[in-house]
C-alpha cells in the first residue's frame, strides 16, 4: 500500500491520527506511571523498593520491547498498525492487572507488560510518521507529536491527581488509564491506515537490516550524544525537582507546580514556534542548539545553588530553559533518524536509537540520585560537571557533522 505524501509542508492526515494517539498514550502512561509508586506505596502494602524493582523490571522489558518492534514493525506481514494495536492492547492489560495488584510479583507483571507496549509503541508510530513525510515536512510534524506529547502528559499527571481523590480503592485509577488505551486501541484500529509500502523488503532481510543499522558509522557516534540527551531528560525529570525541595526549601507542591507549568505547559506552548524558528538550520545544527541550550540550564542551576534565595520565579525560569532545549531536541532528533534510516529499516533504526532511552534512564537517576544525597556543596557543584559534559556532546556532534558531511559528498560523487 502506498500511501500519497502531501506535497507542499501540510501536514498529512496520518500524522494528525498519530498525534492524537500520541497525546492519548501519554495521557494513559502519566496515569500509570507517575501514580504507580504513590497508590501501592501509600495506599497498599508494597514498600518503595519493591515499586522501584517492578518498575526497573518494565525498563528492561522496554529494552526488549524496542528490539522486538523494530522486527515487527519492517516485517511486510505485521506493519506499523499491527504493531500499534499490539502495543495498545498490552497497555490495556497492563492497566488490568494494575487493577487488581495486590504483591510485587503482579506489580512486576503489570510493569513488563507496559515495556513490551513501549517498545512497540515508539518504534511503530515513528516510523508511521516518516513514512507520510517528506523531509521538508519532518521537523514540524514531529514538533506536532511533541505538543500532544506534552498535552497528554500534562492532562494525565493532573488528572490523575483529581481521581485519586474521588475513588476508592484507589486502585481504581488504573481503570481510567485502561479506558484511555482502550479508545487509542479503537482510533488505530479505525482511523489508522498501513503506511509501509509493501515491497520493502522481505522478513529474510530483517538480520541483514539490523546488520546495516549496527554497522551505520553515523548512527552509532549518534547514540553516544542521544544518550547524553535523554540523560539530561531523566536528571531534569525526576533529580532537579527532588534537588530544589532539599536544598532550596521550595515545598514539593510547588516545585511540582512548577515543573508542570514551566516544563510541561511551556514545552506545549513554545514546541511549534521553536522549532519553526530552527528549520532553517541543519538537523545536526539544531541538536547543537539544544546542547547548547542544555549546558545554559545546567550552568543556571549551579548558579541559583549559589544564592542565598531560590526564588520561585528563577526556578520557573530554569524550568522554561530545559523546556526550549527539550522542544528543539525531540522532533530534531526523529527527524535526524529518518534522514539516515533507509525507508526499508526504520523500525530498526528507531528501535535502536530509543535504546539509549533505556540507558539515559538508568545514568540520570544514579548520577543524580548520588549527587542529591551529598552535602549541599557537593549536590550544587555536580550541576556543574554536568553543564560542562555539553561541551563532550557538543564535540561529538561536530565529528558527526563532519562524518555527515564526507558520506554525503562521496554519495554526491556516486550519482554524478
Amino acid at each position: 500500500m502506498n500511501i500519497e505524501r502531501t506535497a507542499n509542508n501540510q501536514i498529512p492526515l496520518q500524522v494528525w491520527v498519530q498525534a492524537i494517539g500520541r497525546g492519548l498514550y501519554q495521557l494513559g502512561s502519566a496515569v500509570l506511571l507517575f501514580y504507580m509508586p504513590i497508590v501501592f506505596v501509600n495506599y497498599g502494602n508494597l514498600s518503595a523498593t519493591e515499586v522501584g524493582l517492578a518498575i526497573g523490571g518494565g525498563s528492561v522489558a522496554g529494552f526488549l520491547g524496542n528490539v522486538l518492534g523494530g522486527v515487527l514493525t519492517d516485517s511486510p506481514k505485521f506493519g506499523r498498525k499491527r504493531s500499534l494495536l499490539a502495543s495498545s492492547t498490552f497497555a490495556v492489560i497492563t492497566c488490568t492487572i494494575a487493577v487488581f495488584t495486590s504483591t510485587f510479583a503482579l506489580l512486576l507483571l503489570a510493569n513488563i507488560v507496559f515495556g513490551f507496549s513501549t517498545g512497540l509503541y515508539w518504534t511503530a508510530a515513528d516510523s508511521s510518521v516518516m513514512d507520510v513525510t517528506n523531509p521538508e515536512q519532518r521537523q514540524g510534524a514531529f514538533s506536532l507529536l511533541g505538543v500532544a506529547d506534552n498535552v497528554g502528559f500534562a492532562a494525565g499527571t493532573l488528572g490523575g491527581g483529581v481521581l485519586l481523590k474521588l475513588l476508592h480503592p484507589e486502585k481504581l485509577l488504573f481503570a481510567a488509564g485502561g479506558i484511555t488505551f482502550l479508545i487509542l486501541l479503537l482510533l488505530f484500529a479505525v482511523a489508522m491506515k498501513e503506511t509501509r509500502v509493501e515491497g520493502e523488503g522481505g522478513t529474510h532481510n530483517i538480520q541483514k537490516g539490523w546488520k546495516t543499522a549496527l554497522t551505520d558509522t553515523r548512527l552509532m557516534i549518534y547514540l553516544l550524544v542521544n544518550t547524553l540527551f535523554i540523560t539530561y531528560i531523566a536528571l531534569v525529570g525526576g533529580n532537579l525537582p527532588l534537588y530544589l525541595v532539599k536544598f532550596g526549601g521550595t515545598p514539593e507542591t510547588t516545585v511540582a507546580n512548577l515543573f508542570t507549568v514551566g516544563y510541561v505547559g511551556l514545552g506545549a506552548l513554545l514546541q511549534v514556534p521553536v522549532v519553526k524558528a530552527i528549520s532553517k538550520f541543519s538537523y545536526l545544527t539544531s541538536l547543537s542548539i539544544s546542547m547548547a541550550v542544555w549546558g545554559i540550564g545546567f550552568a543556571l542551576v549551579w548558579v541559583l545553588g549559589n544564592s542565598s534565595n531560590m526564588s520561585e520565579v528563577f526556578q520557573l525560569g530554569i524550568f522554561a530553559v530545559f523546556a526550549i532545549a527539550s522542544i528543539i531536541y525531540k522532533p530534531t532528533s526523529s527527524a535526524w533518524i529518518s534522514e539516515l534510516a533507509p525507508t526499508k529499516l526504520r523500525g530498526a533504526y528507531t528501535a535502536i536509537a530509543y535504546q539509549c532511552w533505556t540507558i539515559g534512564y538508568v545514568i540520570g537517576p544514579i548520577v543524580g540520585g548520588w549527587a542529591v544525597d551529598q552535602s549541599p556543596n557537593i549536590a550544587q557543584n555536580a550541576w556543574l560537571v554536568i553543564a560542562l559534559s555539553t561541551l563532550s556532546g557538543l564535540v561529538i556532534l561536530q565529528v558527526l557533522n563532519k562524518q555527515n558531511t564526507a558520506i554525503s559528498k562521496e554519495q554526491a560523487t556516486v550519482e554524478s
